[in-house]
């Protein structure tokens, strides 16, 4: 099998399971919408962001380890031993310390962002999922990096269909109060906990004696970067979140989720499957084949990720308000005029699993770590400014300029190492036929707001399907594999 081909059916593969978590999500959204006032979701977002940053810590560089030295400690039984053993036990203490620690300095903290203290609870429950989660991510990453991709996804599913049916279920009948939807969401955790480690224990001895410092110490050293990394970048997504709160309160904060949490919902639909698809492939390429396929494989993969980024974006613009008419309720109107632009920063940011290759192979973590430090502290100059004066889109616009800066910085950096190639003429005519399918798509109405946007997804998708076979002979070839023979007629 080809390296494109690969990426495109190990892409398909988390595609399909991440397209069903977001459409389950989708599901919850306009539950949660209506049933929670704004300031209560608004809160919900600050608490499910706080888990995000918190999980870093929690990780340690552990879980991130994981995928760069599974594969050559695999090698024998003794190896496989040594590395579970190590990666259990170890994450075990990290996570149950941070959980600790979290329950102990939160309450002091959350002063800070004027939280009020009757939300305090809240986060208090979370420090459940906080505990566990960091233990699922591990076993998560094993059936990743053993490309065990259709099992990973039924995972995550399984997972999704719990947090939401427990979460609703516990808020809207049995415990008719905003922190059963924080209990259903650690309980669903510690159900899908209990499945991935029977599956994970049945397969992977673990030893107490077995487990190795030096080679919990090697997966940190090279995990810790990235995992300061990712923080950063959760920081450089969620911080505007935290400001938000300081300087406007929750109504704003809430309505600021929602249009930030549906740009999310479309983002990591895209962008999700790309990043755990692409990077096992790139690496590999690199090791067997070296430089030159590894630049023609992400080019490639650069490529068509521009077509569905300026596509989605395109789409996006033009249906925003029938999406949240439809998803949110009209009280949330108000934020069709920033969220895609905060989907646009998404895609940038996004990109840079593409983009920064060059970094990742050479395992310079620490010039990664210095783009998201930079891009952050960017972010949080720029929302000291545009937040007191243009609100919620102020935060929007600062979020767009500081993801655009990392990439470029990305770019600047990684590109000494690997090239990724770009043709200016395919980007000029995928930029034209989005901004026409965005014309065309804009001003379609009906009385009816799914109807509408049926409507405008059929149009838009024939558009853009029409331009992608007329520029794309591979895609067209493939296509037409696709249609029945005509042989024997």
């Amino acid at each position: 099998m080809s390296s494109v081909r690969k990426f495109f059916v190990h892409y398909s593969h988390f595609l399909t399971g991440s397209a069903l978590i977001q459409m389950l999500g989708l599901v919850s959204f306009p539950i949660i919408t209506r049933v929670l006032s704004v300031e209560q979701y608004g809160i919900l977002g600050l608490v499910t962001t706080t888990m995000f940053v918190m999980l870093c810590f929690a990780k340690a560089g552990l879980s991130d380890g994981i995928i760069r030295f599974y594969k050559q400690y695999s090698e024998s039984p003794d190896k496989l031993t040594e590395f579970s053993s190590t990666i259990v036990v170890r994450g075990i203490i990290l996570s149950s310390g941070v959980a600790l620690l979290f329950v102990l300095i939160f309450p002091l903290a959350s002063g800070l962002i004027n939280i009020d203290p009757q939300y305090n609870k809240y986060f208090m429950i979370m420090a459940g999922y906080l505990l566990i989660r960091p233990l699922n991510i591990i076993v998560l990453n094993i059936l990743r990096v053993a490309e065990r991709t259709i099992m990973y996804n039924v995972v995550n599913l399984g997972a999704k269909v719990l947090s939401i049916a427990l979460s609703l279920l516990l808020l809207i009948y049995v415990v008719k109060d905003f922190y059963g939807y924080f209990v259903g969401l650690v309980l669903a955790e510690l159900i899908v906990l209990v499945v991935l480690f029977y599956w994970f224990t049945s397969r992977h001895k673990i030893k107490l004696n077995a487990v190795s410092g030096p080679l919990a110490l090697n997966l940190m050293k090279f995990g810790a970067p990235l995992i300061i990394s990712e923080l950063s970048y959760l920081l450089l997504t969620y911080v505007d979140r935290y400001m938000i709160m300081a300087y406007m309160g929750e109504g704003a904060l809430g309505i600021y989720s929602v249009g930030s949490n549906l740009a999310s919902y479309v983002n990591d639909l895209i962008m999700f499957s790309l990043s755990y698809a692409v990077i096992p492939i790139y690496i590999g390429i690199y090791e067997k084949e070296g430089r030159e396929k590894t630049e023609a494989f992400l080019s490639k993969c650069l490529h068509y990720l521009l077509i569905a980024v300026m596509a989605v974006f395109a789409g996006y613009a033009a249906t925003i308000e029938d999406l949240l008419a439809v998803l949110a309720s009209e009280k949330y109107l108000v934020a069709a005029g920033f969220s895609p632009i905060i989907l646009l920063g998404c895609f940038f940011l996004g990109m840079n699993s593409i983009l920064r290759a060059g970094l990742y192979l050479r395992k310079d973590t620490i010039s990664i770590l210095a783009i998201m430090i930079s891009s952050l502290v960017l972010n949080v100059i720029l929302n000291v400014f545009m937040i007191p004066t243009y609100g919620v889109t102020g935060a929007a616009i600062s979020q767009l300029i500081s993801c655009a800066f990392a990439s470029l910085l990305t770019i600047t950096l990684s590109f000494r190492h690997i090239f990724v190639r770009v043709e200016l003429k395919s980007v000029l005519f995928y930029a034209a036929l989005s901004t026409l399918m965005y014309l065309a798509v804009f001003r379609i109405s009906t009385p009816f707001a799914p109807l509408t946007l049926l409507v405008k997804f059929s149009v838009g998708t024939a558009i853009i399907s029409a331009g992608v076979l007329y520029m794309e002979k591979e895609v067209l070839n493939a296509f037409k594999r696709m249609l029945p023979s005509r042989r024997g007629a």
